[in-house]
Formats: C-alpha cells, structure tokens, sequence
C-alpha cells in the first residue's frame, strides 16, 4: 500500500496508539502534563505535546506540519475576508502539496508520504472552506489552530474533525471525571478491537497470502476475505475509538466515526457508516460543491463517479485503488438509479447483497496487483480453475483455530450488542471486563511484533 512502510511504521511507537510504549510512556506523560498545568496552559501542552510526539516519530516532516500549521493560519486570516483568489490559492497549496507527495511515491517507492498528510490537508481545507463560507470566524490565535491541526490523537489517521466540532475543546474548560472514565472506556474498547480482533484476524490474512492465491481452496479464499473484511473494519474502528477516548479524556467532543457498517442495506449506506468523518467531507467540500443531484442525472453520475475515484486516490495512488474506487461509485450508481428501490423493499436480500458485495469490493482494496486480484476471484469463484489447491483441508484448519476471534467479530457487528455496551458502560460487572480486556491486550502486545495500524498507510 501507498504510504508509510509497514517497517518504517512499527518503529513510530510514539504514533502508534496500540504499542506498549505510548500505553505506558507518552500518554500518561501527556495527561500528568495536561492535567497538572492551569487551564490557560493546556491548549500549549496539547500542542507542544504534539509536535514532540509528531517529531520522536517523523522527524523528517516535522516542519512541514508546523510549517502548513503556519501557511494555512496566514490563509485563513485573509480568506475569511472573502478574497477569492486567497481561498484558491490555499486549495492549491495544500492539494498541491498532497498530490506531490503522493505522485512522489507512486514514482519512488523509497519515498516515504509524511505520517497522517491527508488528515491534516482535510482538516486543513474544511477549516480554510468554512471560514471562507462564513460558516464560522477567522482563528485568530495560531496556538489553537495549530493545536486543532496537530494534535497527536487524530494526526496518523484522523478522524477529520471539523473545527467548529473542536471549539469546546480547544477553549479548555473545566473537566468532570466522568468525562476522562468514559474516554478511558473507548480507549480499552478500541484497544481490545485492534489488539484482540484485528490483529488476530490479520493472522489468518497472512495465513492465506502465504500459500499464495493459486494453492488455496476456494472456502479458504471466502473465509480469507471475510476474515480481512472484519480485519480492516476492526484496526480503524478500533483506532477511532482509541482517538475519540483520548479525545474525550481531555475536553473534546465524541466524534462518532463509523456506526455498525455491515448492518447496512445497501452500499451507499454502509460508507455513509463507515469512515463517516471522510465521507461527509468528501459529501460537503467535494460532491456538493460540484452540484451534488441538483443538475440532472449525467451530471450526479459524473459527480458520483469523481468524488468515488478521488476517494480511490486518497487511499492510495496504485492503480487497484483507483479501480476499486470507481467499483464502488458505478455500485453506487446503479443502487441510485436502479437498485435503490428493490434493495429497500427486500430487507433480508438487501443485507445480504451489502454482505456479499463489500467483501469483494475488499480484495481490490486489498491485493495491490490487479493480476493477483483477478486470481483471488477465480478461486472465489472457481467456475474456470486455476491452479491446485495444495491442502484440501486448509479451510478447516484455519477455521478450528480462528473460529472464536470469528465469532466475537461477527457478535459485535451487531448494533443491539454495541448498544446494550454502551448503555451499560458504567455497570460494575462491564467495567471489570473492560479492565481484564485490557490486560488480556496488553499481554498479547507484550508477547507478540507490533503490528501498526493499517489505515496509516493512507
């Protein structure tokens, strides 16, 4: 995948939140910090905080993040006086600077993408875009809009906080306990997603990548895509809770970023559940901007069809992001004009159908040759055969050793579970697993490599 490599990103343990050494080093440095200061110093430990953990991880780029921090400031104090060109100017700098890195890399494999560039260009844009609409006020303070920027629990992959969200927090007022127990409580959560789900299920991944696609059955090919399907679900949803709790911890508001996606009953509904942070700003400063559904239905398909390719580039410059995008925007397509109506009026067949589809949208996404991709589907679908599956009974082994961390995926998809979680999150018996979940995690990170985020590729 485009961006940071894997390897360069198991040694950022500053920027990886599931690592030992932010669990029981940076964080409760930061928070004794954070809490220890008076109010009117926390938005500067927040910032300072940020860059040095930025800085221990990249140090290469750190002053490109303070230096867009300063760039997009200067923007947004001129921009807010409605000067056309400025807001142009400030697009182009900062798309400008996010395709070159990008293109850069797509060209050079050694050059690496600065850690979380796109979260911090798309919180930059919505800033510079809402000033500029007059939806909220200049900043005139650069320590706040720095802060907002860079601040470490959302700069490796998000989620893109608006600013107008982010305001209560940055004006560091008065915290209540509760606040920091409930943040505490998605952080293990998300923990316990990445570290005991995704990470597991990752193994099985690998398990089928090893073979090679040519030597595997075709129940190992399905039970090798459900298991990255939950995989990728459960590393981002896991580091979004992580991000919120942490968030929360220190005054900011919960920003939710997905919300169940596999319950959905149709394409177009699971990505309005899934990453929803991206696909509003991509919805509110991409689509409707271009005219949205508001000039006929050409112009919808064609806008559709650019915002889901740009969606495809943003996660990537390899050609399989950018087919795996356009996938999903003729899906999206056909559901608006064709499919709609059908999936609405079929519940059992509608989930289904997004059961079925999203996984397979999955392997373009996340088998970078096309070639290779084409041979997964021939094993999915073995109606044409290609090559000899080299142990018949590969299904049944993996499945007898992954069939629990299955199970426990599969259980919370579910919405009635997460909600009965939620609603009882302060429950004596709730917060007693929590806290052996968390120990169960950290002995698992204690006795196993370091297996970074996947969304930092992007």
């Amino acid at each position: 995948m485009a961006g940071i490599e894997m390897e360069k990103l198991m040694e950022l343990n500053t920027l990886v939140f599931s690592s030992l050494e932010f669990l029981f080093r940076y964080l409760p440095l930061f928070l004794l910090l954070f809490f220890a200061v008076p109010d009117r110093f926390k938005l500067f430990v927040l910032f300072s905080c940020s860059i040095v953990f930025y800085a221990l991880g990249d140090p290469q780029y750190v002053f490109l993040l303070l230096g867009m921090a300063l760039v997009n400031y200067l923007f947004g104090r001129t921009v807010g006086k409605g000067a056309k060109r400025w807001m142009a100017a400030a697009v182009a700098c900062n798309v400008g600077l996010l395709v070159y890195f990008k293109l850069s890399n797509a060209f050079d494999a050694s050059f690496l993408l600065p850690v979380g560039i796109s979260f911090y260009t798309f919180k930059s844009l919505s800033y510079l875009a809402d000033v500029y609409r007059k939806k909220i006020p200049e900043e005139r303070s650069f320590l706040r809009l720095a802060a907002y920027l860079c601040m470490f629990p959302q700069i490796v992959s998000g989620p893109i906080m608006r600013y107008e969200d982010a305001l209560k927090g940055l004006t560091c007022e008065t915290y209540r306990l509760t606040r920091v127990e409930d943040g505490l409580k998605y952080l293990v959560a998300g923990l316990a997603a990445k570290v005991l789900i995704a990470d597991r299920l990752g193994i099985l991944w690998n398990d089928v990548q090893t073979v090679g696609f040519e030597s595997i059955s075709t129940p190992l090919a399905w039970l090798g895509m459900a298991a990255y399907s939950l995989q990728l679900y459960f590393d981002f949803a896991g580091y979004s809770l992580m991000a919120v709790g942490i968030g929360q911890m220190i005054g900011f508001p919960v920003i939710e970023n997905f919300h169940y996606p596999y319950a959905s009953r149709s394409v177009s509904e699971f990505y309005r559940r899934w990453h929803m942070t991206l696909g509003s700003w991509f919805k509110d400063y991409v689509y409707i901007p271009l005219g949205g559904s508001r000039k006929g239905t050409k112009r919808t398909v064609l806008n559709l069809l650019a915002v889901w390719l740009l969606t495809g580039f943003w996660h990537g410059n390899g050609i399989h992001f950018l087919v795996w995008g356009l996938c999903l925007g003729l899906l999206i397509v056909a559901e608006k004009l064709w499919l709609g109506r059908f999936l609405a009026e079929h519940r059992i067949l509608s989930h289904l159908y997004v059961l079925l589809v999203i996984p397979l949208t999955w392997i373009l996404f996340a088998v970078e040759s096309l070639p290779q991709a084409g041979l997964y589907f021939t094993r999915l679908f073995p109606f044409f055969g290609t090559g000899e599956t080299v142990y018949a009974g590969d299904f049944l082994k993996e499945l007898t050793i992954f069939a629990p961390t299955l199970a426990a995926a599969v259980l919370f998809c579910i919405p009635a579970v997460g909600i009965w979680c939620e609603k009882h999150r302060r429950n004596t018996v709730v917060m007693l697993l929590l806290a052996a979940v968390f120990w169960i995690a950290v002995y698992r990170m204690a006795n196993a490599a370091n297996n970074p985020f996947m969304y930092a590729n992007f």
